[in-house]
C-alpha cells in the first residue's frame, strides 16, 4: 500500500510539476526552426467556418468581426451553418448576403461537427478556418495563421484564446489562472513539433489534410490528432488572439462545461489511441500522456491515494495525509456553497481544482456512456 500510494502520488507531482520541467528543458524535444512563411503575394483563398445555433446575441459582431479582418476580401469566402436556430439568427446572416456571407440552412439540429462537415463540403478554400460564433479575433490573426503554411510540415494553426468576464469571482480568476498555465504548455509543445490540439475558438487547417468529423467528437481535437497522425505540424502561435466572453462564471456551469469538454475529448483519445503508443510516436505520446491522459485520470489516482492512506493510518505521516485531504475537501466545498461571494486565495484554489478533477471523473465515466447525439445549446449571457 505504502509503494502504491507513492506512485500515485509521484505520476501526480509529474502531471503538474514534472512535465513542465521536462518540457522546458528540452529533454523530450529540442526546440524547432520556423520555415518560411507565406508571403503577400502568394496568400491562399480561406473559407471561414462558423456553425451556430441560436447565436442571434452574437452572430452580427462574428460577421463584422470576420468582414475587418486584414485579409484580402476576394481570398475570404465566409459559411455560416445554421443547426436548427429557432431564433433569428438566419435572418440576421441574410442581410449580408450582399457582402459575400453564405448561410446554410440545417433545419433539423444535428451537432456542431454535423454543421461543420456540411459546410466544408461546400468550401471552396485551400485553407479551413474554424472560429466560434460568441468569440473575436483581432485584424491581423488570419493573416498570422495562413502565414504558418509557408512551412510544409504544418498543417494546423490555431490561435492564443483569451477570456474576458461581465464580472470577476474566484471562479473566473482561478479559470484565468488555468488558462495561463495551459497556453503556456501548449506554446512550449508547438514550439517542439509536440502540439496535438487546438483552440475551437479559432484555428486554420490545410483542406488537403481534412476528413469529415464523427459528430460524437470535437474538431479542437480530433482534427489536430488527425494532423499529427499524419505527420504534419501542430502550431500555435500567440499573435493570433482570440477572445470569448466567459458565460461559465460560477461553479455548476463550469463543471458542466468540462464534463462536457473532457468527455467528447477522452472519446477522440481513444479513437485515435495509436498516438498514445511509444514505440511508434514516441515523443507525441509522451506528450499526450503527460498533458491529457494522465492528468484526466488525476482524481482516480488522488482517490487511490486516498485509499492507500486510510489503509496505512496506523502510521502518522498517512493519518495527516488523510486528515490534510478531508481538510482540503471540506475547504473546496465550503466555496462552492458560498458561490460567487469573493474568496481570496489561497482559499478559493481547492474549489476549482476539485471542480476540475470531479469533471475528469465524470467526463471518463461518461465518456463510455454510448454514442451521443452530438446536438449542443451554447451557453450564452
Amino acid at each position: 500500500m505504502a509503494i502504491l500510494f507513492w506512485v500515485f502520488a509521484g505520476i501526480i507531482f509529474y502531471v503538474y510539476l514534472g512535465y513542465p520541467l521536462v518540457l522546458a528543458s528540452g529533454l523530450l524535444a529540442p526546440r524547432l526552426k520556423r520555415s518560411g512563411a507565406v508571403t503577400a503575394a502568394a496568400l491562399p483563398r480561406i473559407s471561414v467556418i462558423v456553425a451556430a445555433h441560436n447565436e442571434e446575441s452574437a452572430i452580427e459582431a462574428k460577421i463584422h468581426n470576420i468582414l475587418a479582418a486584414d485579409y484580402p476580401r476576394d481570398l475570404v469566402e465566409i459559411l455560416i451553418g445554421s443547426d436548427g436556430s429557432s431564433d433569428r439568427t438566419e435572418e440576421i446572416v441574410r442581410k449580408y448576403a450582399g457582402d459575400g456571407v453564405g448561410l446554410i440552412s440545417f433545419p433539423l439540429q444535428q451537432g456542431k461537427s454535423a454543421i461543420q462537415n456540411g459546410l466544408v463540403a461546400a468550401a471552396s478554400g485551400e485553407v479551413l478556418v474554424f472560429t466560434d460564433a460568441d468569440c473575436e479575433f483581432g485584424p491581423q490573426a488570419l493573416r498570422v495563421l495562413v502565414g504558418h503554411f509557408g512551412d510544409s510540415q504544418v498543417g494546423l494553426v490555431t490561435a492564443c484564446p483569451s477570456y474576458v468576464n461581465e464580472e470577476e469571482n474566484p471562479v473566473t480568476e482561478n479559470e484565468g489562472v488555468y488558462l495561463r498555465y495551459e497556453s503556456w504548455l501548449r506554446r512550449q509543445e508547438s514550439e517542439r513539433g509536440l502540439l496535438a490540439m487546438a483552440s475551437g475558438s479559432l484555428f486554420a487547417m490545410r483542406r488537403s489534410l481534412w476528413k469529415p468529423l464523427d459528430r460524437n467528437l470535437g474538431d479542437d481535437f480530433e482534427l489536430p490528432l488527425r494532423v499529427a497522425l499524419a505527420g504534419a505540424r501542430n502550431v500555435v502561435d500567440p499573435r493570433a488572439r482570440v477572445t470569448t466572453r466567459l458565460s461559465q462564471n460560477d461553479h455548476g456551469s463550469m463543471f458542466a462545461l468540462k464534463v462536457r469538454i473532457i468527455s467528447k475529448d477522452f472519446r477522440a483519445l481513444r479513437k485515435y489511441a495509436a498516438i498514445l503508443n511509444p514505440f511508434r510516436h514516441f515523443r507525441l505520446a509522451v506528450a499526450l500522456w503527460s498533458h491529457k491522459l494522465l492528468r484526466w485520470l488525476v482524481p482516480y489516482f488522488l482517490l487511490g491515494m486516498l485509499g492507500c492512506g486510510l489503509l496505512l493510518m496506523h502510521a502518522m505521516f498517512y493519518r495527516a495525509f488523510v486528515v490534510g485531504l478531508l481538510a482540503f475537501f471540506a475547504i473546496a466545498a465550503g466555496s462552492s456553497l458560498l458561490g460567487k461571494r469573493k474568496i481570496g486565495l489561497p482559499w478559493s484554489v481547492p474549489a476549482s481544482f476539485c471542480i476540475v478533477n470531479l469533471a475528469a471523473f465524470f467526463g471518463i465515466l461518461k465518456s463510455f456512456g454510448g454514442r451521443r447525439s452530438g446536438s449542443w445549446t451554447p451557453v450564452r449571457n
